[in-house]
């Protein structure tokens, strides 16, 4: 019929809570003024409390700005519907534009075998220059890390890195403009300006002139920002601070982040493992940045990591299950890394300076003889046992799927009927576990143990409700049996009674 036209839009699928591969990016990226937001994605937000009660009053809801709501990206062609990331203003008069890193993270992650996301827009991405700085910066920041207080317990107050609270089933957290915000002013590239490439001489009869492709240059002649001793140690802070926000009620979560570019006098570019101060295992730091393969329209034409790491633990822990490294991974479209690291940060052949070498700090891309690599994959953990990267997102699964439980037992009274039925469902979990090959023995027995009795819990405990499971498992790598307890509170919530043994936090 002339003028009727039909729209098809997949409803959203709801994804198991125990995934690992679920990545939440939080960023600055331009709202594509023409694209409607699909029927399925508002009606998923409006059932999660995301969007008003009279969300579909109007037609007001295709319109709306989207920020701060967490929208379920299952493709890089959904994201690209919903947001313009080439429309980055570049600075000055001329108008030019260019691509915002969080576009840029999410499409690596993507390529890279991600297959879920959910992207929160901020807002749009500030100029490229001149650099951010003072209230504007401090304005940024807050939208990222709403002040401490501000929040309650219901999630329609939920703003900025908060809202991954609400979202059962991620497990990543990323930022991808973090390390702009701590960069020092920028400056142009010296050297020659941009020249069109000469036209090739061939005969095209009645054809229109043949013209090359532009030469780099616009944004890629602005240096990336570098951050010097001051710029790290603001980095550094926001870091601690976005990590004790989410462990407020997401234990389970992983920062994964990308590390500044150090400035080329600052400390940072002389020893990075001295300058990053904080010792998480709920924070992953991906170093240094990438060059991708095809020109990309930022600052030098280098990346953050952090896209790219993401993409290849989904990938891993989808093909081969949270506990397993994806060191060793060949990242997509990556053609280089910049700044080159120095071979000695490449291996640790002394045990004196193993803690203090890059590969042994952070998850490392580097060129080797078949291409660029990953060459670790770890945590920020002092604790040896919790650098592992895979075994954090293990202990990770072992949360959300306890929190499962905690919820289907919320009413049943405290007692040996209940401490039964969890020390079963416990017991069952492990036992996949261990089918899987994420747990290491020869039987159940070996690989893991769980008690759930008067001996692990306290008359305290018992008086207010708490049930208390202490579970110790071997996970598929070669270091110690790990041991953790876990608390089930009458809500139905857990949380990890031992955390803090987890992570030595320096100032």
């Amino acid at each position: 019929m002339f003028g009727l036209s039909f729209e098809s839009a997949a409803a959203v699928e709801a994804a198991h809570p125990a995934r690992a591969d679920i990545a939440l990016f939080v960023g600055w990226t331009t709202r594509r003024a023409s694209a409607k937001l699909p029927r399925p994605v508002a009606e998923w937000l409006h059932a999660r409390r995301h969007l008003a009660q009279d969300a579909f009053a109007t037609d007001a809801w295709q319109d709306d700005a989207l920020l701060n709501l967490p929208l379920p990206i299952d493709s890089w062609a959904v994201f690209e519907t919903l947001f313009d990331w080439h429309a980055r203003p570049v600075g000055g008069s001329a108008g030019e534009r260019c691509d915002d890193y969080l576009g840029l993270a999410l499409r690596a992650f993507f390529a890279n075998g991600g297959r879920k996301a959910y992207v929160l827009r901020l807002g749009d991405p500030w100029p490229v220059t001149p650099q951010v700085s003072g209230s504007e910066r401090e304005a940024r920041l807050a939208q990222l890390l709403p002040p401490a207080g501000s929040s309650s317990w219901q999630r329609e107050s939920w703003r900025g890195i908060e809202t991954a609270w609400a979202l059962d089933d991620v497990s990543l957290v990323l930022v991808p403009d973090l390390p702009e915000l701590f960069g020092d002013q920028r400056t142009i590239i010296e050297g020659d300006e941009a020249q069109s490439p000469p036209v090739p001489e061939v005969f095209v009869e009645c054809a229109d002139t043949l013209l090359g492709a532009d030469a780099v240059g616009g944004v890629q002649r602005i240096r990336a920002p570098r951050s010097g001793d001051v710029g790290y140690g603001e980095w550094n802070a926001t870091v601690r601070a976005l990590r004790d926000r989410l462990a407020q009620r997401r234990r389970d979560l992983m920062l994964l982040l990308a590390t500044p570019l150090p400035a080329v006098d600052s400390s940072a570019a002389r020893r990075l493992a001295d300058t990053v101060t904080l010792r998480s295992s709920m924070v992953q730091l991906a170093t240094p940045w990438l060059r991708p393969t095809h020109a990309a329209r930022t600052p030098e034409g280098l990346l953050p990591a952090d896209g790219v790491l993401a993409g290849l633990v989904a990938a891993g822990v989808l093909s081969r299950g949270a506990a397993r490294t994806v060191a060793g991974a060949a990242p997509t479209g990556v053609s280089a890394v910049f700044p080159q690291p120095a071979d000695e940060e490449l291996r640790t052949p002394n045990p004196q300076r193993e803690a203090r070498a890059l590969v042994s700090r952070f998850s490392l891309f580097a060129p080797t003889h078949d291409g660029v690599r990953l060459l670790s994959d770890l945590s920020c953990s002092a604790i040896d046992a919790w650098r592992h990267a895979g075994v954090v997102r293990l202990l990770g699964q072992l949360l959300r799927t306890a929190r499962q439980v905690g919820e289907t037992l919320v009413f049943e009274p405290s007692g040996e009927a209940l401490w039964t039925r969890v020390r079963s469902r416990f017991e069952d979990m492990l036992t996949r576990y261990w089918q899987a090959g994420a747990l290491r023995g020869a039987s159940a027995a070996e690989a893991f143990s769980v008690r759930c009795d008067r001996s692990v819990m306290s008359q305290n405990d018992l008086d207010n409700g708490r049930v208390i499971v202490l579970v110790s498992f071997t996970p598929q790598l070669s270091i110690e049996r790990l041991r953790v307890t876990l608390a089930l509170a009458e809500d139905g919530s857990v949380s990890l009674a031992d955390a803090a043994e987890l992570d030595e936090v320096t100032p």
